[in-house]
């Protein structure tokens, strides 16, 4: 039987999925070249030399996390299963940006997000708020 979630379940699954949502419109928008050109040079450069591993990871990373908060906000269990996905393409991503410019600070900003909501998803299993 599953459990009354609290409040901030309910807080921590929407941020989660406006978190990612800017995530997915994030990967959306480097797409366009128009708008990767009036971004800084660093970014540029990160864009235009990432391999198409480090970008599949990203879609990942953001796409796994808005399918996982929405899957949280149905209150399922394979939540986990997509945040886990999320973590893995985070990781992946945050190690070619670390190599290419070292650390910055929005890709390790969005892997401790990742991470964070792995450990909220298990969390709620384990108080059965999702089943």
């Amino acid at each position: 039987m599953s459990q009354k979630p609290t409040i901030l379940f309910w807080v921590v699954a929407i941020v989660s999925l406006l978190w990612n949502l800017l995530g997915c419109w994030n990967y959306i928008l480097q797409q366009d070249p128009l708008v990767v050109a009036n971004m800084s040079e660093v970014y540029q450069f990160i864009i235009e030399n990432r391999p198409t591993w480090a970008t599949a990871a990203f879609a990942v990373s953001v796409f796994g996390g808005a399918v996982g908060s929405i899957l949280l906000l149905l209150r399922r269990k394979t939540a986990t299963v997509l945040f886990t996905l999320s973590l893995l393409g985070s990781t992946a991503i945050t190690y070619f940006t670390y190599r290419v410019i070292g650390l910055d600070p929005a890709t390790v900003s969005a892997f401790i997000m990742a991470f964070a909501m792995l450990l909220f998803s298990k969390i709620s299993e384990r108080r059965e708020w999702i089943n």
